[in-house]
Parts: C-alpha cells; structure tokens; sequence
C-alpha cells in the first residue's frame, strides 16, 4: 500500500501560540498539543477562528506579496539584484527544497486551509454548528472559498501545469487536504499529492458552494468573501484550465451585475488602503488598516519611495513590451531613477492583498469568449475598454478571433505586471520560461523540507 502523510500545517490557534512563523510541526511533541475542544466551544469561538484565517491569506507565503514577487523572478516579469541564496535560486531556476521563498509558500498557505478546514470541515467544528442554520452555511461557504482559493494557488507553484499532456500524471499535484487537523491521531494522518485535474476539481466544486452559498450582503471591501469573488475566481480556474465556455460564463456573471468598473485614476485600487482613494474596479481584497495590518507587503519591496531604492526591479522584457510613448501604464507605474528603471506600482506604506480586480475579469472574459467560439463583438467590448484607458482609444478594432486573443494575451501581461500572474500565463499559453519549457520542473517549486520530513514518501519535482 502506498504509504502517504499529512504534514501538521499550523495548530498556533490551538496551541496557544502567537506566532508560528518558525516553527513545524516535527519540532511539537505529541503530548504537548492542547486539544481544539479545549479551545474552541461556540459558534463565537469559529467565528473568530474564521477571523483568524482571513489574516493567514494575507500572510507572505500566501497572498501577502513575497511568493507573488518571486513568480515574477521565475518569469521574465522582475529582477532581484541580491545574492541572497533564495532570490538566485529562483533567477536561475534552481528552488531545492530549503528555498525559505518556496518553504513558507507551502507552509502559509497550508496553513490558511487547515484552519478554514477547523472553522468547518471537522467533527468538532461540525458539532458546534449543527443546530445554527445560516450560520453553518455561511462558514462552510468562507471556509470553502479560502480552502478552494488556497488549493488553486499552491497546484499552480507545485504542480506540473494544467494540460492534457499532465493533467493526470500521478501525484504531480498537490496533496488535497478537506479535514482540518484537530488531535494527535489526525496529525499524522496520511495523504499522498493528487494528480492536477484532481485538484483542479475539487478547487471547482469548493468554489461552487461558495458560489452558491456565500453572502450577498458581504461588501468586497469587508475582507470576507463575496459570492462575487467566487464566481470571479471560477472564471481564472477555468480559464487556466483551458475550459473557455465556463470561464466566459463564470466572469460574465459578476460582469452583468454591473457592480464594477475600471478606475479612471489606475493608481486608486493600490491607494486606496493609505490615502483613501475611491475604487470600483476591485472585486475581492485582503483589507489593510496600519502599516502593522499591511497586506500586500511583499510586493512593497519593489518600492521605490523609501528610504532607500529597492533591489528588485522590472526586467528589460517588461519593460519593453510597453508602447512607452503612447500607454498611459508606462507614464503612470514606471520611472528611471540614476539610470536603473523601477515601479512605482506600490509606493506605499501598506496596501490592501488585491485578490482579483475587473481589470483581470474582463480580459478573462474577453480571451475566453474568443477561444470559445463566443461573441466576438461583446469579447472585443471587453478588450476594448482595457485598452481605451491605456491608450486612450481602442488599438483592436478587428473582430478576428486571432486579434482578439493575441491583444488579450498582451494586455493581461501589462494590466497584471509584478503581480505574479505572468508566470503562470507563461505556462498557460507554452511559451518558454527564460530558457525553459513551459513544462519544466525546474520553474516549479520544490516540496519544502518541512513536508518531506514527516512524509519521506512524497513525490518529488
């Protein structure tokens, strides 16, 4: 029998801890662990575990902006002008399974679905709410949105990348974990990695129910999920898994309500957590209050306004993929400072983790209606208001599939830059990555050294 194990993400709600940045869970003696019902009695308790994990999302190696950055280093996006072992590594495509970049990755993010999983995938968590109604659908529907959410942004660092060719290679996705841990017997329960199009299901069918089941009254500047985000998030899952038919029809159903436009100031959605700045433009996002609550911290680094110039810069590629004279973006995220070119994108102090924007919907919607055989005036409307606030006029005017799809694939590029999605639209489209197939284990990460202690049978990349 294939042996399998599950890795103990994070029990710091459970144990009692502040903080479990450094720790593993190896370094735990099983007879030190405070059981979860010791902790956590009441519908109040999970409602603030729940809590608990929104602030996990906006952790570093999760949405809070230092694995973002470092897809942008695997791609052609960014630079890291540093001889910090990680940031070479990952410029020359050789992440083992020490890179701290890759490690918390892994770690915070599994971490966020293990206690999303506690607030409503367990016995426990299951007891407490079997009589509260609405309640318990309404945290299985968060807990389902974050564990779905979390499940999509590791298969796509980890895993080989969604295609026929590997969608079902054995273990070369990620292990799916639905139960959250709760004692000393499920800490070491055992589970094995999935194929892709294993974890690119159950991602769906958590995204559905939350879909179908999360509140409509959630506001998206609450920082809890909408059902909006996960139709929103549908549409990118579909779209990556080349399923073009459901991931116009996902993005077109956000799109029609009509709740979202493109900001004419396209600096208003990164603003808007320090200086105020009024956006419509952003679906879902991991709010930030204080320089000690800032989301998207990881992706300040690229900051060119403190104290001193940052080592992490736009690449030449980037760079020059830009109509310098004529797009409105160059003017507007990019300068020279002593020779050296750098973003001014987030010059800020601290920034909300934007989970996903209009501006990413609509060239979703507009490449998946051309793919799939859609209508190609409505897909180059969508196109078309992308490039009318760059540029300031349609540059698409032919409704030829062939343009359309060709114009997206550029714009998704400049709208999304250093946002650490073009790694990922490398993969998608089988474009080489500085050198390497589209395919390549080398631009993926390699299962940390936390996960192969406690399970030494785990599939390797």
């Amino acid at each position: 029998m294939k042996r399998k194990n599950i890795f103990l993400i994070s029990l710091c709600l459970i144990l009692g801890f502040t903080t479990c940045d450094d720790m593993d869970f190896l370094q735990i003696k099983p007879d030190n662990l405070i059981l979860t019902d010791d902790a956590v009695k009441t519908v109040d308790d999970l409602e603030k575990l729940l809590l608990g994990t929104y602030q996990q999302v906006r952790s570093g190696g999760f949405w809070g902006g230092e694995a973002l950055r470092g897809f942008g280093v695997i791609s052609d996006d960014a630079i890291a002008n540093t001889a910090t072992f990680q940031w070479v590594q990952m410029t020359t495509h050789e992440m083992n399974l020490v890179n701290p970049v890759g490690r918390d990755l892994w770690q915070n993010t599994y971490n966020a679905i293990n206690r999303a999983n506690q607030v409503a995938f367990n016995d426990l968590a299951e007891e407490i709410l079997s009589a509260s109604g609405d309640k318990a659908i309404q945290f299985k529907a968060e807990a389902a949105f974050i564990r779905g959410f979390g499940h999509f942004h590791l298969v796509r660092a980890f895993g080989l990348p969604y295609s026929e060719e590997h969608k079902n290679t054995a273990e070369m996705g990620i292990p799916i974990r639905v139960r959250g841990v709760m004692d000393r017997e499920t800490a070491f329960e055992i589970i094995q990695r999935s194929t892709v199009e294993e974890v690119y299901n159950q991602v769906i069918t958590d995204l559905e129910f939350a879909a179908a089941n999360l509140s409509s009254s959630n506001q998206w500047d609450s920082g809890r999920a909408t059902s909006d985000i996960a139709k929103a998030l549908l549409a990118k899952v579909h779209f990556y898994r080349h399923d073009y038919a459901q991931a116009a029809k996902w993005a077109n159903e956000v799109i029609s309500t009509g709740k979202y436009q493109l900001d004419e100031d396209m600096t208003a959605k990164y603003a808007r957590a320090e200086k105020g700045t009024a956006t419509h433009e952003v679906i879902f996002m991991i709010p930030s209050i204080s320089i000690t609550e800032d989301s998207w911290g990881g992706l300040r680094a690229f900051r060119t306004n403190d104290l001193t110039l940052p080592i992490y810069h736009p690449s030449e590629s980037l760079l020059q993929a830009y109509d310098d004279v004529n797009d409105k973006r160059f003017e507007t995220f990019y300068k020279e400072i002593n020779g050296s070119w750098y973003t001014t994108r987030f010059d800020y102090q601290y920034m909300d983790g934007i989970v996903m924007a209009y501006n990413e919907l609509l060239l979703i919607y507009a490449e998946a209606l051309a793919e799939s055989g859609g209508d190609l005036n409505e897909a180059l409307t969508a196109l078309n208001l992308i490039e009318h606030r760059a540029y300031g006029e349609n540059k698409t005017t032919q409704q030829d599939k062939e343009s359309i799809i060709n114009a997206c694939r550029k714009e998704r590029r400049l709208e999304l830059a250093l946002q650490g999605e073009r790694l990922f639209e490398l993969k998608r489209t089988r474009q080489n990555v500085r050198g390497n197939a589209w395919d390549s284990r080398k631009i993926l990460f390699q299962i940390p050294d936390v996960e192969q202690s406690g399970n030494p049978y785990v599939t390797m990349n």
